[in-house]
């Protein structure tokens, strides 16, 4: 029984953005990890990154497009080159995986991020241009990833127009999607994580459902809550269980007090080591 379990379960990667600087890519407080794709002399430094988390038991990781967004591209000018960091993430990621297939090979997941900032539910693109934003990633990474991953959304809206953009470029692929919640386990407008894992039960395109980039007692407080709705707790047993939190400080991981150009993304709690995240882990 063991043994199929740990077959069941996937291991992902870790966060590109605190590991590409220890691999010698500048910190940058506007693009963040996407310095590492405007630069073409950092392009090994992702491959390298991909690798060692591969190299230190990740079976999945994932292309480095998070902070491939008009939040960020705006600032540097570089909107117009979205489309080619998008697709020179995901053929980064390809390379370090392996072959598509191959029986060694990590999963390869394409990112659909926050389209503006993370955790901010009151910063959104409006549907339309959210959506075709989506779509566009999703076209420029599909030659290279198995999947994708909506990650860090921060409500209903925001994921739904992740789906929805994924499902009118590519009709047949399929996606995680993963909300950030407070430290009570709640969307970051507020939503119950039930509620909101409810609203993707009509999207045929939802392959895993789950919370990322929170603090770790926040993920069983959100879990909790599908107990409280059929619907969702169905939908959610149908589909994989996906959970990835973060080491941050409550501070940092309430949100609103986040403030992407001036974060040190190694301010990380000193209770919270390796040992005692994987103790949390193995209880999800």
């Amino acid at each position: 029984y063991l043994a199929s379990l740990r077959r069941a379960v996937r291991i992902l990667d870790g966060g590109m953005g605190v590991l590409l600087p220890k691999l010698g890519v500048p910190k940058d407080p506007i693009l963040w990890s996407a310095r590492a794709l405007v630069d073409n002399k950092h392009h090994p430094a992702v491959v390298r990154a991909h690798q060692q988390f591969i190299k230190a038991g990740a079976s999945a990781i994932i292309a480095n497009s998070y902070a491939v967004i008009p939040g960020y591209l705006r600032k540097a000018d570089l909107v117009g080159e979205a489309s080619r960091l998008c697709e020179l993430a995901g053929r980064l990621a390809r390379e370090a995986a392996g072959p598509p297939g191959a029986a060694d090979s990590a999963l390869v997941l394409g990112s659909l991020p926050p389209l503006i900032d993370s955790y901010r539910a009151d910063l959104l693109l409006p549907k339309l241009e959210a959506e075709q934003w989506y779509a566009m990633m999703a076209r420029a990474m599909q030659p290279h990833v198995d999947a994708f991953v909506a990650e860090t959304m921060s409500c209903p809206d925001e994921a739904m127009c992740a789906v929805a953009g994924l499902s009118q470029a590519l009709p047949e692929a399929k996606a995680w999607v993963c909300f950030t919640v407070d430290s009570s386990g709640r969307c970051r407008d507020g939503t119950a994580f039930c509620d909101a894992v409810r609203a993707l039960s009509d999207f045929s395109n939802v392959s895993g459902v789950g919370v990322n980039c929170c603090v770790p007692e926040a993920v069983e407080l959100a879990m909790a809550s599908l107990d409280t709705d059929s619907k969702a707790f169905d939908f959610a047993s149908r589909v994989e269980r996906v959970v990835y939190a973060n080491a941050y400080p409550v501070s940092h991981s309430e949100g609103l007090e986040y403030d992407t150009e001036n974060f040190d993304d190694e301010a990380v709690r000193d209770d919270l080591g390796a040992d005692r995240y994987a103790e949390m882990a193995a209880s999800w």
